[in-house]
């Protein structure tokens, strides 16, 4: 038995030694040579998973920046069979190894690359706010890597967006967004084995990457800005209900109440599916319809009422502030109607419960800028004034700022118009569609004169 044990555990070492030996004599700047070693590694993917144990001691013989497509498919096997001689080394070898990796062989190891991302980002969660934090950096550099364009998403995106709300640096994300203008999607060649593009974006992935986007905003109270992203996850086409669509859906009720004081129609492009749960009963409707008449008290019944399945949304903090935003948007409507008004007449078309909130929420409106107007202390009276006109230099760049980006994106839409109409995949496809729609009105012509 003693001797079956050891030739086990030389057969085991000889495997591992022999695809390290490959992974060595592959790892070149030859195209050839890597494309070889990514198809053989493929290969022996059940044996690596089957030596798992064995691939702790394998990495420590390669180099991660020159052998880093045959590091990552390791990898990939390591974290696929869950086994860790010790938790916190193997973290630690993925921080170094995501942020020192080498870019090129990482598009072509794109696959495992992703995987190992999306592994390492959960034993980040797994560790809690350290290694949350630790994780940050490497995943923006593994992400970077992956990326065709600066303008490209990848799965790891997500992964990223994902463990910045659970540690809840808002800000770290936010940074991301703001210098990342998404134009293009990583998707695979079709072949299954790609090696200069980034893994495929999946319907899931992209959607919750503009959720997690919406949250990311949400949290640096940029509002205007998570309507926007939730909006491109609403819209996205779809043939059956997403559970990420359906709480997309009901924060973007919760914000348009917010911000805008009514619940903004979706855009006739929207799916019919998405269209039809917008009408189906739900809690955001009931806090819509009380918000739309005014009704505080009944608001404040619904949030109660309705708080086990608010909170199971985690929606229960931007309830709260619909209700606080209803007051808000009732005194700028009194902006609109009257040039002079007491704070007790403001206290009660608002609904607030004395002259000194009264007095709060309107220093707090006219800091934000919502509102123009002027307190008398002496007499308690309100005069509201009319919005300067007057574009100064700072809003005329921003115009001029957001004409140019504008621009730019009709450019881009031109120029993704002309490569579809002309690709001979889109001309063969409508072709097809066309002599199928001309056999249907021949067949149909009652029904088409009947309309």
């Amino acid at each position: 038995l003693d001797f079956l044990d050891s030739s086990r555990k030389g057969a085991v070492v000889g495997e591992m030694d022999s695809i390290v030996h490959q992974i060595h004599t592959l790892s070149t700047q030859n195209e050839s040579d890597l494309k070889k070693l990514k198809d053989f590694l493929r290969h022996e993917q059940e044996t690596l998973k089957a030596n798992a144990s064995q691939i702790d001691q394998a990495l420590q013989a390669l180099d991660p920046v020159q052998c880093t497509l045959g590091t990552a498919f390791l990898l990939q096997a390591q974290l696929s069979a869950g086994f860790f001689s010790n938790q916190r080394a193997t973290f630690a070898f993925i921080c170094n190894f995501l942020q020192v990796a080498d870019g090129q062989q990482a598009k072509k190891a794109a696959s495992p690359m992703t995987a190992v991302c999306k592994s390492f980002a959960q034993l980040a969660i797994d560790l809690g706010q350290g290694g949350m934090l630790r994780s940050l950096k490497p995943l923006r550099s593994a992400l970077e890597k992956l990326q065709d364009t600066p303008e490209t998403l990848t799965p790891v995106h997500m992964e990223f967006l994902r463990v910045c709300l659970k540690v809840k640096v808002y800000h770290i994300a936010a940074q991301l967004l703001d210098h990342s203008a998404i134009y293009d999607i990583a998707v695979s060649t079709g072949s299954g084995n790609s090696s200069n593009s980034p893994a495929q974006v999946t319907p899931q992935s992209f959607l919750s990457f503009f959720y997690y986007a919406a949250l990311v905003r949400i949290g640096t109270r940029e509002y205007g800005k998570a309507i926007q992203l939730l909006l491109v996850a609403l819209t996205c086409p779809a043939s059956c209900l997403s559970a990420i669509q359906a709480d997309a859906y009901k924060k973007y009720v919760l914000l348009c109440l917010k911000v805008h004081g009514d619940v903004k129609p979706l855009p006739v492009y929207t799916s019919h599916i998405l269209q039809r749960y917008s009408k189906s009963s739900s809690y955001v409707l009931e806090i819509a319809e009380a918000f739309k008449s005014s009704d505080a008290a009944e608001l404040q019944r619904i949030l109660e009422e309705k708080q086990p399945a608010i909170e199971a949304d985690a929606n229960m903090g931007l309830a709260k502030q619909v209700l606080s935003s209803m007051q808000r948007h009732k005194i700028l409507t009194l902006t609109q109607t009257y040039l002079t008004l007491s704070l007790a007449e403001i206290c009660a078309e608002a609904g607030l419960p004395g002259t000194t909130e009264a007095e709060e929420m309107l220093f707090d409106m006219i800091s934000e800028g919502e509102i123009k107007a002027k307190i008398d202390q002496k007499t308690g009276n309100v005069s509201f004034e009319d919005a300067d006109e007057n574009l100064d230099v700072v809003m005329m760049q921003k115009l001029e700022d957001k004409l140019s980006k504008i621009m730019e994106i009709s450019q881009r839409i031109s120029w993704f118009e002309q490569e579809v109409v002309t690709s001979e995949s889109y001309v063969r496809k409508t072709s097809l569609l066309d002599m199928s729609a001309e056999r249907q009105v021949g067949a149909m012509s009652y029904d088409v004169m009947d309309m």
